[in-house]
């Protein structure tokens, strides 16, 4: 009896190596590409919807009138001065409004859309203390907050970090891209040898 040979694989050179990795590597860095350009796609097109969805319901909210929204603000921790920087005017303009004065239409649905973040981080959030959520640095090394986020006019951004789906890193990144460099401290906190912690001036060599 015969039986056929064994077929003998062709033993892989360094070369076949090489370009096997670098052809593997071409393909993640193109995965890559493809899932990030997603990413951003699916990012602009949620800002979109949040941005829709702040609208309807400060449409609706709007017809409560000023003195109701107002009132509900200031119940949720808000101070009068956030909420005219919230809505884009002045405290004395707020003061009016308590008083009785009848606000323009595009100032009445100004501060309703302030509302109208408010109800989404809390209802559709879980977002308990929106005022004081708000007032919390979206990042250690930054004394920029969710409210300073808001008064700028990023509403999605607010909602995008409550809702998990963007950190506070992340949202500085691209609303002040040196942010880093702008706030960064001439003095940091160490470990002293007693265990207590200590403050000393940064290495400019390692800043």
């Amino acid at each position: 009896e015969t039986s056929s040979p064994e077929r003998v694989s062709r033993t892989r050179t360094i070369a076949d190596l090489v370009e096997e990795v670098g052809s593997l590597r071409s393909q993640t860095r193109l995965l890559g590409d493809d899932v990030a350009e997603t990413g951003r796609q699916a990012r602009a097109t949620y800002q979109r919807m949040v941005e829709r969805q702040l609208d309807v319901k400060a449409r609706r909210l709007a017809k409560a009138g000023m003195l109701r929204l107002l009132g509900g603000l200031a119940d949720c921790g808000f101070a009068w001065r956030d909420i005219a920087a919230l809505a884009g005017v002045s405290v004395s303009a707020v003061r009016r409004w308590r008083q009785g004065e009848t606000p323009t239409g595009d100032n009445l649905l100004r501060v309703a859309r302030v509302v109208a973040l408010v109800e989404t981080l809390r209802e559709d959030h879980l977002v308990s203390d929106v005022a004081s959520w708000m007032e919390m640095p979206l990042a250690q090394e930054s004394p920029l907050t969710a409210l300073d986020l808001a008064v700028a006019g990023r509403l999605p951004d607010v909602v995008d970090v409550a809702a998990g789906h963007s950190t506070g890193e992340s949202v500085l990144d691209l609303w002040r891209p040196g942010w880093r460099a702008e706030f960064r401290s001439e003095f940091e906190v160490f470990e002293a040898p007693d265990g207590e912690p200590g403050i000393r001036p940064v290495d400019a060599d390692d800043a």
